[in-house]
């Protein structure tokens, strides 16, 4: 239990399942006042009525500017601010490059992008107005590796964007005492990525890990905790890997 966390607002994008879900819980788990929200407005209400009292869904699109401005002021009237965001909301593409179309290509970088654009234009005057403020995005290691384990080209660049950007809000909100951090997981044991784990996969992908596992969504999860945290409270800029070792090799 990290004390200064309890009753915070915590905002957390693709909440529905995967590494979003497991991130809400752990905020819940720590007293937060968790907001879960997804476009999958069924699944958010889910995963929300496990986490019990401490738990709102809301159905927000990132990539549709308005619908985020309106969820997040509703936030702001119902919780009094919002403390902590993490735009964990993203799309995957998979296969070569030159196979990719036009409409993956804007989804991806509408979600993965434009939607990070869209929920940090949206609460940083509500985190300016208080003084404080965390914000976390979710890059990836495919940010670094060019394209990450599968080979994700356009992936890679999208993440790539999202550390660019991290390091660029550190740098302009900080006088306000927002800090603002990114999260650069490996291969995470997701459901979703499951399905692409055959057995042959998963034990070609182990030996490319020095800690000789993936990760978990708790592992994410952990440091978005700390990300959040007081123990982190000079730390900004930063986008930390969740890798096992995975780019050190």
């Amino acid at each position: 239990m990290t004390p200064e966390l309890q009753g915070k607002t915590v905002l957390v994008t693709g909440a529905a399942r995967g590494i979003g879900a497991c991130i809400a819980t752990h905020f819940a788990e720590h007293g937060c006042h968790v907001v879960v929200s997804d476009i999958d407005f069924d699944a958010a209400c889910i995963h929300a009525q496990r986490l019990g009292a401490n738990a709102t869904a809301m159905r927000m699109d990132v990539r549709d500017r308005q619908e985020v401005r309106s969820t997040l002021q509703r936030i702001v009237q119902e919780q009094g601010g919002i403390d902590v965001l993490i735009n964990n909301a993203g799309l995957m593409t998979f296969g070569p490059c030159v196979d990719t179309s036009d409409e993956q290509w804007d989804d991806l970088i509408a979600v993965n992008l434009t939607g990070i654009f869209n929920c940090v234009q949206a609460v940083s005057p509500t985190m300016i107005d208080q003084g404080s403020g965390c914000i976390i995005n979710l890059a990836s290691v495919a940010a670094a590796k060019g394209g990450g384990a599968f080979g994700n080209v356009w992936y890679g660049a999208s993440k790539a964007a999202v550390v660019a950007l991290t390091k660029g809000l550190a740098r302009e909100l900080g006088a306000h005492g927002i800090r603002v951090n990114a999260i650069a997981p490996s291969v995470v044991e997701t459901d979703m990525v499951k399905k692409f784990l055959t057995p042959d996969v998963r034990q070609r992908l182990l030996t490319r890990f020095p800690l000789g596992r993936l990760a978990t969504v708790d592992d994410v999860a952990n440091l978005a905790i700390f990300l959040a945290s007081n123990l982190s409270s000079f730390v900004t800029g930063e986008t930390i890997a969740v890798d096992g070792g995975f780019l050190k090799i």
